[in-house]
């Protein structure tokens, strides 16, 4: 199972991070993605008490962000964290995604 969430909105990271965790512990070959664009980027500028634990360590979860939402939130990308890829065009990354089959979800 492939599963992606489209994260917009700084108030949906608890439950995003949450859905994601459920998916990772109950099915052992799930990939998840969790894209991440406009004010979301926010949580990144500064330590916000987002609790990550358990998914930023495994290789079954990437984590995605749009350079236009580092340019809006005005934030360097050298300030991200290291598990955080960066692409040029999130729109174009998220309909990629789906095309390999990822399901879509936004909370």
């Amino acid at each position: 199972m492939k599963v992606l969430f489209h994260v917009v909105e700084v108030e949906k990271w608890e439950d995003t991070l949450s859905n994601a965790r459920d998916i990772i512990n109950e099915i052992p070959d799930a990939q998840v993605a969790i894209v991440c664009m406009s004010k979301a980027a926010e949580i990144f500028k500064k330590y916000s008490g987002i609790d990550f634990h358990g998914l930023i360590d495994s290789p079954r979860v990437k984590f995605i962000i749009g350079k236009a939402a580092l340019e809006n939130n005005n934030i360097k990308e050298e300030e991200l964290p290291s598990f955080v890829k960066v692409e040029k065009l999130v729109i174009t990354k998220i309909a990629k995604l789906e095309n390999e089959g990822y399901a879509y979800i936004r909370l």
